[in-house]
């Protein structure tokens, strides 16, 4: 019996190209279900071709793809474009007699915002050492304070849930998942550090005694007289360096 040694890391696509697939069907696979062997979901996760156009490239791996995507259940009601990974090796497609055993349909719907959506915290706490430097620095400009003050806003900054990283360089676009930003979440992990290493961080009172030992320092480095606040481009060093005198005059050797 043969022995096989396999070299490098395992392969993450189990597949074909798209359009290995499509071009060997009638209308480019016009209504045929499609999946990916990546899909790893609970429920039924597939697409279902609505118009397919190949570039007739040489390798027969690009094209315009636009799908009705099905994501564990649920069916969106935008089309998506799979133009980007359609190069992929990762598509298998679903026999005709097995359809219906496979995309279940009856326990499909259709996608919601007032189902499908993501829950976030609205804003995050400062971690200790920014929180601290804050407050110093709200002190010495006599600034007001209030409730947001030293919290972080992260409903400016979520992620738009409307793509999936497939590969390095594909990206797959959909319908936006939307994010609901409610409450707060902390940075506090005293329940998780051990009684030996606490070292007051197991209760306020004991923080607070740390903080009062802290050395109050300068925010930023104050410059010297004479320090040089630029750093000379290595274009310009020649003719910095045509100013200077010579270091020892011609006649002498």
């Amino acid at each position: 019996m043969p022995i096989y040694q396999y070299f490098g890391a395992p392969t993450k696509f189990h597949g074909k190209p798209l359009f290995h697939i499509l071009s060997n069907l009638k209308e480019f696979g016009r209504g045929r279900i499609i999946t990916r062997a990546g899909f790893k979901d609970e429920k039924p996760s597939f697409y279902r071709v609505l118009f397919a156009q190949p570039l007739m490239d040489a390798k027969n791996e690009e094209g315009r793809v636009i799908v009705e995507k099905v994501k564990n259940g649920v069916k969106y009601t935008e089309p998506v474009d799979l133009s980007k990974i359609a190069p992929l090796p990762d598509f298998l497609l679903i026999p005709k007699d097995e359809e219906a055993k496979f995309c279940k349909w009856s326990e499909l719907r259709d996608y919601s915002p007032d189902k499908d959506f993501v829950t976030e915290p609205k804003y995050y706490t400062m971690p200790p050492l920014l929180k601290l430097y804050m407050e110093r620095e709200m002190k010495k400009r006599e600034a007001k304070e209030d409730e947001s003050t030293y919290l972080l806003p992260h409903y400016k900054t979520f992620k738009v849930k409307n793509f999936d990283q497939v590969d390095e360089d594909k990206i797959e676009k959909y319908q936006e998942t939307v994010t609901r930003c409610e409450g707060t979440a902390g940075y506090n992990y005293n329940d998780k550090i051990s009684p030996l290493y606490a070292y007051g961080a197991g209760n306020e009172e004991g923080a607070a005694k740390v903080v009062e030992k802290l050395p109050e320092e300068m925010p930023f480095p104050t410059p010297f007289v004479g320090m040089r606040l630029y750093k000379l481009p290595w274009s310009n060093m020649d003719k910095w360096n045509d100013r200077e005198e010579p270091r020892y005059p011609e006649n002498q050797h």
